[in-house]
């Protein structure tokens, strides 16, 4: 081990743990269900940081994107990066895959927790004069705590160095995917506590409690502040220290990630013309690709297990009906709400997929080859010489267009060239939603006319 000597961790961490300090003094006997809130408001954070961490960190390609269709899998070869704020690095959208996972252990967190915290903690926990400090005070030491952690990533070069695929901290993202069954264990045995023993032995017991795991918390974070390894190898970085990727160290990824395919061949003059894809189609085909688990512009469809996502919400919302049919207004309302929201966030994660892939896109028809140039980025995305082109052909309909929208596909199959600069695993073989994609497969067919 060699020190370091970031003080940003630790700093942090005392910042969410004297919050905690002062609730035990103020909770008394519910101390240790208080404390366990503001740690669920802590992970909170942890996610909302460890996202940014994976935007930010070093872009690569993961063949894996492709084979199990993520939501955001056109992104996967993304060339470019967008700057939010100038305080950090720039984002990388190829990055974005990793952004739905998230967002489903946030939603299955906040849900299952939301339950308990309702059903079997008790009210006078949320009633009280210190939750004021429990929701205040939390939400800020936890935002101070991630940021400072974030700068501390940032600062030690971690975003340059690793992957974003090594920086998610598992196991408590874990912890945080499963808090409503830690919170109803805290909860359980201070009610427990409190009915066999009495208030004064549950003040004590769960004071005692609560104090450990804050001076576990505390010891941790000053180690996690000080310490790091040597050499670069942390292949069970994100198993064994959760906090490892703050401080700039990466995994083995040779096996699993692969570089991007080489930059493509930029063309001289000025194109013949330019195509852009219509807005109204790219929306769409959110929509389609959302219902379908893909289809839309590379033709590939998910996993089959992705589809019972969508026979569950199916059937949640056929258990509404019944319900409401039954006179269980309540139950229905309830479970159709939650259909209807998860229907509501995968069409938003699918439309922003799109929007991200496809918005800025210009399809730029010069002489010999087409390029696409992604006008938000600045930054050319893929190329194809007409020479090495075979297959045109024209899609509309559900697919192709999508819907009914005045817009079609261009598919092609492409022979590839690596020493000319056109990779085998270049992702992109279509020229996607454009108004006139007949007059596109005549230009990708002009080889014959140079």
């Amino acid at each position: 081990m060699r020190l370091i000597g970031d003080r940003r961790i630790l700093l942090g961490s005392v910042c969410v743990e004297t919050v905690a300090t002062a609730i035990v003094l103020l909770y008394g006997h519910l101390s240790l269900i208080a404390v366990a809130v503001l740690y669920w408001i802590d992970l909170l954070f942890l996610t909302f940081r460890t996202t940014a961490q994976q935007l930010l960190s070093r872009p690569v390609t993961d063949d894996r994107s492709t084979t199990f269709q993520r939501p955001f899998r056109l992104l996967a070869h993304k060339r470019g990066s967008i700057t939010v704020t100038d305080r950090l690095p720039e984002i990388y959208l190829r990055n974005f895959a990793g952004v739905p996972g998230a967002v489903f252990v946030l939603a299955l967190s906040a849900t299952t927790t939301a339950y308990v915290a309702a059903v079997y903690v008790p009210s006078e926990m949320w009633v009280s004069p210190a939750a004021l400090l429990l929701f205040g005070g939390g939400l800020i030491a936890a935002a101070t705590k991630s940021w400072l952690v974030l700068k501390a990533y940032v600062a030690s070069g971690g975003h340059e160095v690793n992957p974003a695929s090594a920086v998610t901290p598992r196991r408590r993202m874990l912890a945080f995917a499963v808090y409503g069954g830690l919170l109803w264990l805290a909860s359980k045995w201070t009610l427990t506590t409190l009915s066999q023993e009495g208030p004064e032995i549950a003040r004590a017991g769960m004071t005692v409690s609560a104090s450990v795991l804050i001076v576990s918390r505390v010891a941790y974070g000053w180690y996690a502040s000080r310490a790091q390894p040597d050499n670069g190898r942390t292949g069970a970085m994100s198993e064994s220290n959760d906090e490892a990727a703050s401080h700039g160290q990466s995994e083995p990824t040779a096996k699993r990630d692969a570089p991007l395919p080489s930059s493509p061949s930029v063309p001289d003059g000025e194109p013949r013309e330019t195509m852009t894809p219509v807005r109204a189609s790219i929306l769409a085909a959110g929509v389609v690709n959302a219902m379908t688990t893909g289809g839309v512009v590379d033709n590939r469809f998910g996993h089959w297990r992705q589809l019972t996502i969508r026979v569950g919400l199916a059937a949640i919302m056929a258990i509404a009906v019944l319900a409401l049919l039954d006179g269980a207004v309540v139950v229905s309302a309830t479970l159709a709400a939650i259909s209807l929201s998860l229907v509501g966030a995968l069409l938003v994660v699918s439309a922003a997929h799109m929007l991200l892939a496809l918005g800025g896109v210009e399809y730029r028809f010069h002489k010999s080859r087409v390029v696409a140039y992604d006008r938000y980025l600045g930054r050319l995305q893929w190329s194809a010489s007409y020479d090495r082109v075979r297959n045109v052909s024209v899609g509309r309909g559900l697919f192709g267009s999508p819907l009914w929208l005045d817009a079609g596909t261009v598919f092609f199959d492409r022979i590839p060239n690596p020493e000319g600069g056109e990779s085998t695993r270049e992702p992109r073989s279509s020229i996607a939603f454009v108004s006139d994609p007949e007059r596109a497969g005549e230009l990708l067919q002009s080889r014959d006319e140079q």
